[in-house]
């Protein structure tokens, strides 16, 4: 020090310290744990220098146990000290010994009542303990002493919270940023508050705030995104996860939001569906052998770019494929790096019929490849974006996979997703209110797994040819009747599909392979029906822009 006002404010014995607590505030730590040191060394009963040196060696990375022994020396050589109490109490709090941590910071309150941080840190230790409303006391204590502690305050907010008044918790928040707009945790803990009470914006803000004033943060990252995500701004949350990310690489809270995020923008079909070996070799296949050298082969709706590259890895000289989910072109397109065909294949995030001519695809394809194929076979306006493509981005020769399909059927009773389809009576109530929710036309039936009785041989429904021009609404009925050859009670029709890809290769969605991601199709009649051998109903098969569809006729 160099004036002597300055030099009397100093305790006469934190005078020898003094140069160490300097360093310490300027994060000088190794000047600080020499000076220490030395002065040990000459005066090993100097408490101060001690346990400043157990403190120092904490923060510094040193051994827990070697720095808990120097404040342990410290207490012994000074035990009315109630800093040295503290100290031992925040170590053992950071190690996660809380019982034990309790015990000093209870001894620093009791040989230093007007200690405010004690009391503070007194709250945060019964706090972990799950003592809510002891915690709670000490945190309005450490209120009571001058001068106001923010954090104080900040911890009185979570005491409350956690005992579900949400109304004053959100004061308290509020009163710690006013008293320090810069209390990172204040800002987090009011964005929490306001989200959990529905006020997104003003959480965002919250969190926003915290992230600005911590770039560190990590929870304000995970939090900010999920309010971003509950706003549905899905793309916003994905960029607050990744500069999250780049700031902290390793959390693994960011990055299972980053997974939880991901998973909610695509669809869960997608994993199972890169992982249907017959799918994939049925695909595979028909590439080979639709593919020349060098052929321009587009594909609509890539997913994962499995097929893209099989079609790169059959010949082709150039694969355009679109993607219209973001995430998914992003990871496609990295897919498609590290498999080595970046060179080759172009991801284009658009909708197929959003792709222009001499712009996206360079010329007209040699081929064109899809699969919109769902459960049922026919995906909404499947047809549609077929004749686009074919008309407008595709050879008039081309070679188009799949080129057509034959939709089977049979007649089922299937108890129990009859039960839910329509919802009825369950547990003995009247629960046909949540039939609204339901999802319209088919549901999926695994007839390798899901009991269930045939009621008839298969019969054939319905066939595709997507090489030609077909209509798109109430195009094609076909009256079929069917001669049932079991008793039972007939719940609707199971029906499957063959997908004739390209010469002779057809996939068979009546597949039992576990790996089989579609399985089969079930479209329920309004009333099942009761039947005996030798009955013969009549069904028309039709379909429209949405969906195949049976209509039972008289």
């Amino acid at each position: 020090m160099t004036d002597d006002n300055s030099e009397t404010a100093i305790p006469e014995h934190l005078k020898s310290i003094e140069p160490a607590m300097v360093a310490i505030g300027e994060g000088r730590l190794e000047d600080a744990s020499r000076i220490c040191a030395e002065i040990v060394a000459a005066d090993p009963l100097d408490a101060d220098a001690v346990h400043l040196l157990g403190v120092i060696g904490f923060q510094g990375g040193a051994a827990p146990e070697q720095a808990l022994d120097l404040i342990d020396r410290a207490i012994a050589l000074d035990p009315a000290r109630a800093q040295f109490q503290n100290s031992r109490g925040a170590l053992l709090y950071a190690l996660g010994r809380n019982a034990e941590a309790e015990v000093n910071f209870r001894s620093a309150t009791i040989l230093k009542p007007d200690d405010g941080m004690a009391w503070n840190n007194l709250g945060n230790a019964l706090l972990r303990l799950d003592r809510v409303e002891e915690a709670e006391g000490c945190f309005r204590q450490a209120l009571v002493m001058p001068p106001i502690l923010v954090a104080a305050i900040n911890n009185l907010g979570i005491a409350v919270k956690r005992r579900g008044q949400f109304d004053k918790a959100m004061i308290c928040f509020r009163e710690a940023v006013l008293h320090d707009p810069t209390f990172v945790d204040a800002h987090f803990n009011l964005g929490e508050i306001l989200y959990q009470l529905d006020q997104m914006p003003e959480a965002e803000a919250c969190f926003r705030e915290a992230v600005r004033l911590d770039p560190k943060c990590a929870p304000a990252y995970a939090s900010l995104a999920q309010a971003l995500h509950d706003q549905s701004r899905p793309d916003d949350a994905m960029e607050v996860i990744r500069a999250g990310l780049a700031e902290l690489p390793e959390d693994e809270d960011l990055a299972f939001a980053l997974r939880l995020q991901l998973s909610s923008m695509v669809p869960a079909w997608h994993i199972p569906m890169i992982n249907d070996d017959e799918r994939n070799i049925a695909y595979s296949e028909a590439l080979a052998r639709a593919i020349r050298p060098g052929d321009t082969v587009f594909e609509i709706g890539t997913g994962s770019g499995i097929i893209a590259m099989m079609a790169a890895r059959a010949g082709a000289g150039r694969v355009v494929t679109c993607e219209v989910l973001p995430v998914m072109a992003d990871a496609a397109r990295e897919i498609v790096v590290r498999n080595g065909y970046g060179d080759r294949i172009t991801v284009i995030n658009k909708k197929s019929t959003q792709l222009r001519l001499g712009e996206d695809l360079p010329e007209r394809a040699d081929i064109f490849v899809s699969e919109l194929i769902n459960v049922g076979m026919l995906a909404p306006n499947m047809l549609s974006i077929i004749r686009h493509a074919r008309e407008n981005l595709v050879k008039p020769e081309g070679r188009i996979i799949p080129e057509a399909a034959t939709i089977y059927g049979a007649l089922l009773q299937c108890d129990h997703l009859a039960r839910i389809n329509p919802v009825g009576s369950i547990a003995g109530f009247d629960m046909s209110g949540m039939d609204q929710f339901r999802s319209p036309g088919y549901a999926q039936i695994d007839l390798a797994a899901d009991p269930h009785q045939k009621l008839s041989d298969r019969f054939v429904a319905l066939s595709f040819d997507f090489r030609t021009d077909m209509k798109e609404v109430d195009s094609h009925r076909l009256t079929v009747t069917v001669t049932v050859t079991e008793a039972g009670l007939c719940h609707g029709v199971a029906f499957w599909f063959d997908l004739h890809l390209f010469d002779g290769i057809v996939f068979h969605s009546d597949s039992p392979a576990r790996t089989n991601h579609w399985k089969q199709a079930m479209h329920f009649f309004a009333t099942p029906i009761p039947v005996q051998p030798g009955d013969e109903l009549t069904l028309v098969a039709g379909y429209d822009n949405t969906r195949i569809f049976f209509n039972l006729i008289g």
